[in-house]
């Protein structure tokens, strides 16, 4: 095989040679040609720097002056070295003169390490920042740019984190704010961009959230609050509108909630509520409205209700009620009034009615009636079983008291024997004196009868003209030293006429009325001249005394049917 290659270049090498000489010559003349340009050009130079300019041929004509060959020359040359330094290879300080911005390519060394003014581009010359940069970190102004050119991000810059005024896009290239940054995060005053460039929000940013004063904005450019902001939320003083620019309330906000003084508004501007707050809800000392801007209530609050002592007003702005509410409604002690603002009730209330002790007071003011009252009616069966002490803290002190059960001391007097013509049992306690005077005879009394009265003196008749009432008080064996009430007796015109529609009124005599009560006895004659109407319910009987004339109701008795 050696031997064929050395026979085919023996005879092809004489014929090839000369021609391979003669196209390699031009190839190594043009590798000299640079040297020879030079050459040519330093001895061209050299002649019309030394040659003296004797001749117009070493002129040119330019207009009407003749100019030195040898001046253009040097122009040429100047021109020359200033575009090699300027556009060629141009120093940072010719660079930054004319704020020239070389280019680096990201995660280089150079890029990495490099102080100064570039433009950083990734691998296929995309631009990704242009500014500022010290050891390889943005800082200073910059700006960075998203997919396609799009600058996301117009400002100051420091260790690659945007941090003071500067310009923030989306990848369209639309506007989202504007403003102070700090930590990459808006910081400080700045505006906030819809999609639709409008104003969504103004003021002060704290890590990127409102916080500090500022403005919001709904969709259509209405304000919707106006204030004070923490960690994005409403919290401090502040206005809050609707979509119309109504105010809704003004006041104090904590976590986006009505905290605080504030004042609330309807929809159409009038004000509902001017109080305390708490966790969005009426609580604490506050006044609410009626939309005609008339006061309906003002007092104590809590969890957006009436709880506490108050007063609420009509919708003519008069007082109805003042007292103690609870969840919304009469509890506890208080003061109902009519439409006139005239006093009706005063004493205490259960779930709106009247439930507990009180008085019922008439259109003149004056007291009609103090009674226990259950579900808003008068129950006088209540005053049974109840104690004298009881009675006298509820009532206080009777206007008058009267021992029953005792022997007549005049039929006692006119018997010789003491142990003759006695009383008999169960006679009428009626014209028996009163308990002073029954105290005075005591001791004229004989001994039997001394003895009798004290065993009786057990029963006792308590009288309250002031509310006209009397009560029968006794004592038990199970408890001989507390008196409790055993019959309730009234006697006044204007509570009987309260009374009376309510317990005689019926629909069907067979069946109970509204309140509860049935019919037991009709027209029963009564020694009075009159005649009686007889009625239960639970446990109670009632008594009604009618007069023949005019059958006018004038004594009403209730008294337990169980001992």
């Amino acid at each position: 095989m050696n031997g064929f290659v050395k026979n085919v270049e023996a005879v092809f090498r004489p014929v090839l040679s000369p021609i391979i000489t003669k196209l390699l010559k031009p190839l190594q003349d043009a590798k000299k040609l640079p040297g020879i340009i030079i050459k040519k050009f330093q001895d061209i130079l050299k002649r019309m720097l030394v040659a003296k300019e004797t001749s117009l041929r070493n002129y040119v004509l330019i207009g009407q002056y003749y100019v030195s060959k040898r001046l253009l020359l040097f122009i040429a040359l100047v021109i020359l070295v200033l575009a090699y330094f300027i556009f060629i290879k141009p120093p940072a300080m010719i660079n930054k003169f004319f704020n020239r911005v070389p280019v680096l390519q990201e995660n280089t060394s150079k890029s990495l390490t490099y102080s100064g003014t570039a433009k950083v581009v990734d691998e296929q010359s995309a631009s990704k920042y242009e500014g500022d940069l010290v050891e390889g970190l943005f800082t200073g102004k910059g700006k960075l740019y998203g997919k396609q050119g799009i600058v996301l991000y117009d400002g100051e810059l420091d260790k690659g984190q945007k941090n003071g005024a500067g310009t923030l896009n989306d990848e369209q290239g639309r506007l989202l704010y504007k403003g102070q940054f700090l930590g990459d995060a808006y910081n400080g005053q700045g505006t906030l961009y819809a999609a639709d460039k409008k104003v969504s929000y103004i003021g002060e940013f704290q890590n990127g959230q409102f916080g500090g004063t500022g403005k919001l904005y709904y969709p259509n450019g209405a304000l919707q609050y106006d204030g004070a902001f923490n960690a994005g939320r409403y919290s401090g003083a502040g206005k809050l509108f609707d979509a119309t620019g109504t105010l809704l309330y003004e006041g104090e906000f904590a976590a986006h909630e009505y905290n605080g003084a504030g004042k609330l508004y309807t929809s159409k501007g009038i004000l509902l509520y001017d109080g305390q707050f708490k966790n969005g809800r009426f609580s604490g000392e506050g006044s609410e409205f009626y939309d005609t801007g008339l006061l309906k209530y003002k007092g104590l609050f809590a969890a957006g209700m009436y709880n506490g002592e108050g007063t609420a007003f009509s919708d003519k702005g008069t007082a109805v009620y003042k007292g103690s509410f609870l969840n919304g409604v009469y509890q506890g002690a208080g003061e109902a009034m009519d439409g006139t603002g005239k006093l009706v009730y005063k004493g205490e209330f259960k779930n709106g009615v009247y439930e507990g002790i009180g008085t019922l007071f008439d259109a003149d003011g004056a007291p009609l009636l103090k009674s226990f009252f259950a579900g808003g009616a008068v129950s006088l069966q209540s005053f049974i079983g109840l104690s004298s002490k009881k009675l006298e803290d509820l009532l206080g002190k009777p206007g008058e008291v009267t021992m029953l059960g005792l022997p007549d001391p005049l039929a006692q007097l006119a018997v010789p024997d003491a142990t003759a013509g006695t009383a008999p049992a169960g006679a009428p306690a009626s014209g028996l004196p009163t308990a002073a005077g029954a105290a005075g005879a005591a001791g004229t009394l004989p001994a039997a009868a001394a003895a009798a009265a004290a065993t009786d003196i057990a029963k006792l008749q308590l009288s309250y003209p002031n509310y006209q009432m009397s009560f029968n008080v006794e004592t038990t064996p199970m408890n001989p030293k507390e008196a409790t009430v055993t019959l309730v007796t009234l006697w006044g015109s204007k509570p009987l006429a309260l009374i009376q529609p309510v317990i005689e009124t019926f629909a069907d005599p067979t069946k109970p009325n509204a309140q509860g009560y049935r019919i037991l006895e009709l027209k029963q004659p009564a020694i009075t001249g009159g005649y009686t109407n007889s009625y239960y319910k639970d446990d109670f009987l009632l008594i009604l005394t009618h007069r023949t004339v005019g059958d006018a109701v004038s004594q009403l008795e209730i008294l337990a049917t169980k001992p």
